[in-house]
């Protein structure tokens, strides 16, 4: 039996893991962005977690152990073309990022979430601004765009580093607008 049809729907499953995840996670961070309420900033910081958890980690898991094994099955060279580079070198660095300053950073939130709520405590701005970090929110609009990339390395294969470069640039773009106008329109929603 030829293992490439079950290893592409096991690798585009693990996209939809993957991205669904990732989407799950921006809208419960908006709604983290949007409220003054504790309980609701507590129950985000939650489903952050169990959306990472449950979907991301599992669908890169997927997405990685197929992507290799695809890679070996079809006879592609890892450092032979700029999209599989790209793809490759994308995936890496979004995996150990996400499973470093990300993790780190929403599971202290739903530590510090926790703790203010079993003390009866309101949602202070400090609580909001350490779950909100420069560092994290330019982590976390990124996650997003750079899958975009990831997909359109993998879908479109581009030949040169030009095109490569082009989508990396459009892709930072837009994590510098998402990281400027998100929250912005989440304050202008809390009133």
């Amino acid at each position: 039996m030829d293992p490439y049809p079950l290893l592409k729907y096991a690798h585009i499953l693990g996209f939809v893991l993957l991205g669904g995840g990732l989407l799950a996670v921006f809208v419960t961070e908006f709604e983290a962005y949007r409220t003054r309420d504790l309980r609701t900033f507590a129950e985000a910081a939650r489903y952050t977690a169990v959306f990472y958890d449950a979907l991301a980690v599992p669908g890169a898991l997927l997405v990685g152990l197929t992507g290799l094994a695809l890679m070996l099955d079809l006879g592609l060279g890892f450092f032979e073309a700029p999209w599989t580079i790209g793809m490759w070198s994308l995936f890496l660095f979004e995996f150990i990022e996400g499973n470093t300053v990300t993790r780190i950073q929403f599971r202290r939130t739903l530590r510090r979430s926790r703790a203010a709520l079993a003390a009866g405590a309101p949602l202070t701005d400090d609580l909001r601004d350490d779950a909100r970090s420069r560092l994290n929110q330019v982590v976390h609009f990124l996650d997003l765009p750079l899958f975009s990339v990831i997909v359109y390395c993998g879908t479109a294969r581009p030949a040169t580093w030009t095109d490569i470069g082009l989508v990396i640039a459009i892709a930072l773009a837009a994590t510098v607008l998402l990281t400027v106008t998100v929250p912005r329109i989440a304050a202008r929603l809390r009133g």
